[in-house]
């Protein structure tokens, strides 16, 4: 018996160049969805970088308006620090009239998250990407940093009420002044770092739109109500 394999209609010359082209015709449609998907995945990287470095920016504004009041509060620290020093000598005191506080910033980080959640951020520069969750991470510290420094000066404010300073006071008070003193010094230092690092990737600061207090510039022989009227919030000052 003799087996008789179907030919194909035009020949087997014709049947391979056929299948050939069905095989490259795959291969196109495969490449082109690959590049197709390059493209999207490409782009999502752009707008992840996009949205986190704006966000980024939109922080350094809020640090470089705290840097504008360093100056104010390294001067506020020695008024007070003078104060304490004398009462070393003679417990009765003059009685500063205001002591204020320096401004608290918040900083935004829902681009960040948001952009880490959906995974887009993993797309990003692997060198850009590590650079900003330091920046990230130095930022919460920073607010942490300004959240407890708002409680040393609540407690300095007592001297606005005080007429004479006992031992224990004084030693207490020079305490929290070395605390606030410390925080101030840190704020300024992590700053630098932090605008040393966005300049290197090119992300600059955009201009901060919330009103900043003036509190701690004012002099200390400002008044409380003539403070509160040069409040940027309607409640006044605390």
């Amino acid at each position: 018996m003799h087996l008789h394999l179907p030919k194909p209609l035009h020949g087997w010359r014709a049947f391979v160049g056929e299948v050939g082209i069905i095989v490259i015709g795959v291969l196109i449609a495969l490449g082109a969805e690959q590049f197709v998907e390059s493209g999207h995945r490409r782009l999502e990287a752009i707008q992840a970088d996009d949205s986190i470095r704006n966000e980024l920016a939109f922080n350094l504004g809020r640090l470089q308006s705290r840097s504008t009041i360093h100056s104010c509060v390294d001067r506020r620290i020695g008024e007070i620090q003078s104060l304490l020093d004398r009462a070393a000598d003679n417990a009765d005191i003059v009685t500063p009239r205001w002591i204020g506080r320096p401004q608290t910033w918040a900083f935004a980080s829902s681009q960040w998250q948001a952009e880490s959640q959906a995974g887009r951020a993993a797309l990003v520069d692997p060198r850009k990407l590590s650079a900003y969750a330091v920046m990230y991470a130095r930022m919460e510290d920073l607010a942490g940093e300004m959240t407890l420094e708002q409680t040393d000066w609540a407690k300095l404010r007592t001297l606005e009420h005080l007429r004479r300073l006992e031992p224990a006071e004084a030693f207490e008070l020079n305490t929290i002044l070395q605390d606030a003193r410390y925080r101030d010094w840190r704020l300024a230092l992590v700053t630098t770092q932090l605008f040393t690092m966005a300049n290197s990737f090119g992300i600059h600061a955009t201009h901060n739109s919330t009103p900043a207090s003036a509190s701690v510039c004012l002099p200390i022989t400002t008044s409380r109500a003539q403070a509160n009227r040069l409040s940027v919030w309607p409640f006044g000052e605390p």
